[in-house]
């Protein structure tokens, strides 16, 4: 075996257990031309680039990957490279542009029989249907990615699958069936030996324990979730189990820890370019407001009361002054809230659906699998 083949299995080794900046550390010890001049390793190197959420470095060496591995007909490595592609579009907010790569590797993977590219394209196929709201689609889609990944003898693929579907059922409400697909999710990626993997599915679980009002099981899953992370740096997936604690302080009543892990992790959305967690923690501010307004609010008057309740509590404030109605629009209560908290308005006043849009129907995939 020669020395690329040696060092290739090596950093495949290392991504295998999720240990993506030690993958950067050993290949970038290595000479510029040598990773330049191999697409496998440039794809790996690449590829783990973008798992630490440095979009821009990990697609410079994706997009030579892919170039490579056409020009000497590597189709292997340019299924995958394909695919990963894709994956950097999608966690950077680009759904479209993920779609078409993703296409792209599942038709070359499905003529050459490549079960593992297959299955990975299946997987975040699944993931574009349940941004765009075709949850049946979506799931669909991992169970397709469950039984590719099972006969290819992957387990890591069959422990995110059964993360994302756990994922979609809680946010539909099925919770019992939530954490069925998570304690599935948690066992495999535990035997699998990935550790990153097996931290995500952990804290996928603590969620739903959230919904369920099973704090004290949460508190214990995101403590081992911190003990898991111990040594393993990566600062993109450190954000995503912030955003999980807060959602925990929130339900114990700590609404100002709360409020503080939420704006320490849109800083880190924003810095890192994770739209989509941008876009999680935004509206869960949004829902911590509302709920501390509702505090505040004076108790609604008895029945004996001549004036309506809304009308008075609203024109008590200088921000419903001059309205036409007694009751305020809901881009009028944003922009109350905004300046209230000081929170970055960042352009226009946002729509009354997108407002409740937003709060009512999250939809994102930042807390999902990193697209495999």
């Amino acid at each position: 075996m020669d020395t690329s083949s040696l060092v290739v299995d090596k950093a495949q080794q290392l991504a295998a257990a999720g240990r993506h900046a030690e993958v950067v550390s050993y290949l970038g010890a290595r000479k510029g031309t040598e990773l330049a001049d191999s697409p496998s390793l440039a794809l790996l190197y690449g590829t783990a680039q973008a798992r630490l959420g440095r979009h821009e470095e990990g697609l410079r060496w994706v997009d030579l990957a892919l170039d490579q591995a056409h020009k000497r007909d590597e189709q292997a490595v340019e299924r995958h490279a394909l695919n990963a592609r894709g994956a950097i579009a999608l966690v950077s907010g680009r759904i479209d542009e993920a779609a078409d790569y993703f296409t792209r590797a599942l038709m070359a993977a499905s003529r050459d029989g490549d079960l593992a590219t297959t299955a990975r394209c299946s997987n975040n196929l699944g993931i574009i249907s349940h941004l765009r709201g075709r949850h049946a689609e979506a799931i669909g889609s991992w169970e397709i990615a469950v039984a590719a990944f099972g006969r290819a003898e992957m387990q890591q693929g069959v422990a995110e699958c059964h993360h994302n579907l756990a994922i979609t059922y809680r946010e539909q409400g099925a919770l019992d069936r939530a954490l069925a697909e998570a304690d599935q999710a948690v066992a495999t990626a535990e035997a699998a030996g990935d550790r990153t993997l097996w931290a995500q599915a952990l804290r996928g679980r603590a969620e739903i324990r959230v919904v369920s009002g099973e704090l004290e099981l949460a508190r214990r899953e995101l403590d081992r979730v911190a003990e898991i992370r111990r040594g393993l740096v990566n600062p993109v997936v450190e954000a995503e189990d912030l955003r999980a604690v807060a959602s925990l302080l929130v339900a114990e009543g700590d609404l100002a820890a709360g409020e503080r892990a939420l704006r320490e992790v849109i800083g880190r959305a924003e810095s890192h370019g994770r739209p989509y967690l941008l876009a999680e923690a935004t509206r869960d501010l949004v829902k911590v407001a509302a709920t501390r307004t509702r505090r505040r609010r004076p108790a609604r008057p008895g029945p004996s009361s001549p004036s309506s309740a809304p009308s008075r509590r609203f024109a008590s404030s200088p921000a419903w002054s001059g309205a036409t109605s007694s009751r305020p629009s809901c881009a009028a209560r944003w922009r109350h809230c905004t300046r209230r908290r000081n929170w970055p308005t960042r352009g226009a006043t946002p729509s009354c659906s997108r407002i409740w849009a937003s709060v009512r129907r999250p939809r994102s995939s930042s807390r999902r699998c990193w697209p495999c």
